[in-house]
């Protein structure tokens, strides 16, 4: 990615003296091109008239909830989204990570953490592309965050069910071990309960069958793990 795309950052955060005087010429030194707005009415203006590739997302604005945004934003794009909160509790950041945050950060934030979380989002948001699901006619597009069915069907996906996919998609045709599926949840969702793997798979079916109308070909391999069937 061209320097110019990959240091397009706006920043979404409602503390004026932050926002200007800190998070913005922060990541300038960093070599970012970064734009301030204040609110989610002012956020939704500026992605129209520009293309964003990576944003820096205030969670606690003034005129919508910010769960909300990161949902919609990762619905209709592909972009790096980073969430700064002032609360740092297990609950408020498995949400974050669920509805779609790459990263979920807590405040006061360490501009230099911010910068390399960004770098590195930069590289993922310009490596992603659309590739096919075990050549199912089932595709993954924007990064992994959304998928395609035979039929045309776009579907949104929240984090677990983007790394499990992900995770799948990168090892079939051969079933890939339940415990590894675990260690990778694991290793992004702070407490991640064994047990919700399973219950995790049969929303995401059901997910997919009632958008879609169609079965999505992810199966049990009895005593190993799961796989994606081939046609």
């Amino acid at each position: 990615m061209a320097e110019g795309v990959k240091g397009n950052v706006l920043v979404v955060e409602d503390d004026v003296q932050l926002r200007n005087d800190v998070l913005i010429p922060g990541l300038k030194a960093f070599g970012f091109h970064a734009t301030g707005v204040g609110s989610a009415a002012e956020l939704y203006r500026a992605i129209v008239v520009e293309r964003f590739r990576l944003i820096v997302l205030d969670i606690t604005l003034p005129d919508e909830d910010g769960f909300k945004i990161v949902g919609q934003l990762r619905a209709l794009s592909d972009m790096g989204i980073v969430v700064l909160s002032d609360i740092d509790s297990t609950a408020h950041r498995v949400r974050g990570l669920t509805e779609g945050a790459d990263v979920y950060l807590t405040k006061p934030v360490d501009v230099e953490v911010l910068a390399a979380s960004l770098h590195s989002l930069s590289r993922r948001v310009a490596n992603a592309a659309s590739y096919e699901l075990a050549y199912t006619g089932w595709h993954l597009e924007a990064g992994g965050w959304r998928l395609i069915t035979p039929g045309g069907v776009i579907i949104a996906l929240s984090m677990p069910e983007r790394l499990l996919l992900n995770r799948l998609a990168a090892s079939t045709p051969e079933p890939t071990p339940r415990t590894a599926l675990i260690d990778e949840m694991a290793a992004v969702i702070p407490g991640f309960d064994p047990a919700r793997l399973e219950m995790l798979i049969h929303r995401l079916r059901q997910k997919v069958t009632k958008k879609s109308g169609e079965i999505l070909p992810l199966i049990s391999v009895r005593g190993v793990g799961y796989t994606l069937a081939l046609n």
